[in-house]
């Protein structure tokens, strides 16, 4: 068995900045073979490391007195004395001036190589014996007097009996009736709005990617959490393509739009993509080979309800999932992150029941989390 008086479990982004924050000698455990490694998919391989707008209303929970002690500027401050070069983007966006998650990850790699020992195993299972946690690996046990864990991994917490809410996939693509029509087909600046089976509601503009079977894209990542939340990927999703029209503004356009005169297949041309114009006829079973001016006012009104709520049943969701959603509650865990029943535990980044849309905020976490819990050990 090896000894250690301070272990850290997860060597992602909040376990970490846990071991850069910290003035002690801490020991990091991850199953991967090298530090940060889940950092290099982030952002799209870019790793959007924060936000410049940071709030509670882009989580779950709030989060306002931790961000109180390391928030977004901070989090910059810290980097940039590590070396890294940042900038950001329309929407506040941050990414490493190089463009690669790479850059981030050697500038924690390269620090944390001098001071941090760095042990690569996957922990199975955890007890306390006496005042001392004990950690069995797959390669080795371990010992330590104060526990970090910052992993994603809630079964660790079972045998400390420690309650936590399971974790469900959050920030992924949602799984619905076929849409092999619409594959690939993407559509921007459209008002998507989601209702899961408890009645609770979320709504967002943004692009939509449809999928075989789904649909994906950022606005489709964040209502996604809708569903993960409630632990349940069952409702409904409905897509308003024109959300800058109202309903009445959009009947006159259609009914303007008769003047063409061309076949209902091609009444959609220049408003839609040709697979936009052929789903929502499937959906109303038009009759695409007739002249556009044949169009009466109730096959226009519901064209137009059509377009302003093009609905998909949420079945499911695709493995694709960021972050994920449950763990340990807040209100379980004091203000420096250690576990109020369980002494000299702490627990940060997605082991936290905090999740947060994308755009930053899922990492912005991890960072606060960890150099918390870093300051506090």
């Amino acid at each position: 068995m090896r000894d250690f008086e301070t272990i850290v479990v997860g060597g992602g982004a909040s376990g970490c900045l846990c071991a850069l924050a910290s003035d002690k000698k801490v020991a990091i455990i991850d199953k991967d073979n090298k530090l940060a490694k889940k950092l290099l998919v982030t952002g799209n391989g870019r790793c959007n490391l924060t936000n410049l707008q940071i709030s509670d209303k882009y989580y779950n929970t709030s989060i306002k007195k931790y961000l109180s002690v390391f928030d977004n500027k901070k989090t910059l401050e810290f980097f940039n004395e590590l070396g890294l070069v940042t900038y950001s983007d329309e929407q506040g966006r941050v990414y490493p001036i190089s463009n690669s998650a790479k850059s981030v990850q050697q500038v924690i790699v390269n620090r944390l190589s001098k001071t941090t020992p760095f042990i690569s195993d996957t922990i199975l299972s955890i007890k306390k014996e006496g005042e001392n946690f004990v950690l069995a690996g797959n390669n080795d046990s371990y010992s330590c007097k104060k526990l970090v864990l910052a992993c994603a991994k809630c079964e660790l917490l079972d045998g400390l009996k420690i309650k936590y809410k399971a974790f469900s996939p959050s920030l992924c693509s949602l799984k619905t009736q076929s849409t092999r029509n619409l594959n690939n087909i993407r559509v921007d600046n459209v008002k998507v709005s989601a209702e899961n089976n408890f009645g609770q509601k979320k709504s967002e503009i943004g692009e939509v990617l449809f999928k075989e079977s789904g649909l994906s894209g950022i606005v489709i990542f964040n209502i996604s959490s809708l569903f993960a939340r409630q632990g349940s990927f069952c409702g409904k999703v409905t897509i308003d393509l024109l959300p800058s029209l109202s309903e009445s503004q959009l009947l006159q356009l259609l009914e303007k739009r008769r003047g063409l005169d061309v076949l209902v297949s091609d009444y959609f041309d220049g408003l839609f993509v040709k697979e936009i114009a052929y789903e929502i006829l499937n959906r109303l079973k038009l009759n695409e080979n007739r002249s556009c001016t044949q169009l009466n006012e109730s096959e226009l009104l519901r064209i137009a309800k059509t377009i302003k709520n093009l609905s998909f049943d949420v079945k499911g969701f695709y493995p694709n999932n960021q972050v994920y959603s449950g763990g340990v509650s807040l209100d379980d865990l004091d203000e420096k992150l250690q576990h109020k029943i369980l002494k000299n535990l702490y627990i940060c980044g997605e082991l936290c029941d905090v999740d947060g849309e994308c755009g930053g905020y899922n990492l912005q976490w991890a960072w606060t989390s960890g150099y918390i819990v870093g300051k506090s050990i």
